[in-house]
């Protein structure tokens, strides 16, 4: 009777502080302490034609800077931001100026940076405080091209909205 009850007695000891110690990480789990998602880096990852420079991601707007590093200036014929939500983020897009582009395009001369702001980003989880993972297709044509085939690249944001 003695070694069961001095066996009773060590699992009984050893199971309050195994309790103990699951109830402090999940206090810690629920408070924040282990979301690692905040230690992530943000990045901004666009082909080398048009190089990401800088990006902000703002509660309503997505900001980003890109250069043309295609050797040739180009008429960009769309751009859109998507994610893989069930209902999709959806932003306007940016307007820039037409130059020897048509009507619902811009010009995007060789070797200069766009400040590029798409606004009114509401819908696909894009919230405040949250992290969001961006994809952002552009599609454009060589404005000295005589047949102007289109040419679609994709990029690709991932940050922390503000």
């Amino acid at each position: 009777m003695g070694k069961s009850q001095a066996s009773l007695e060590y699992l009984t000891t050893y199971a309050w502080a195994f309790i103990a110690i699951s109830i402090t990480l999940g206090a810690l789990y629920y408070f924040g302490f282990f979301d690692f998602a905040k230690f992530l880096p943000q990045k901004c990852i666009f082909p080398e034609q048009f190089k990401c420079l800088d990006f902000s991601l703002r509660s309503n707007q997505v900001n980003i800077k890109l250069v043309n590093n295609l050797g040739e200036n180009v008429c960009v014929k769309s751009m859109s931001i998507t994610n893989d939500a069930v209902t999709p983020v959806s932003c306007t897009s940016p307007i820039g100026s037409q130059g020897a582009c048509a009507a619902s395009e811009w010009q995007w001369d060789y070797a200069a940076e766009k400040d590029l702001s798409f606004t009114s980003c509401s819908s696909g989880g894009y919230l405040s405080g949250t992290r969001a993972e961006l994809k952002v297709t552009m599609v454009y044509y060589a404005i000295n091209t005589p047949t102007k085939p289109l040419h679609t690249i994709n990029g690709r944001i991932n940050g922390k909205i503000i």
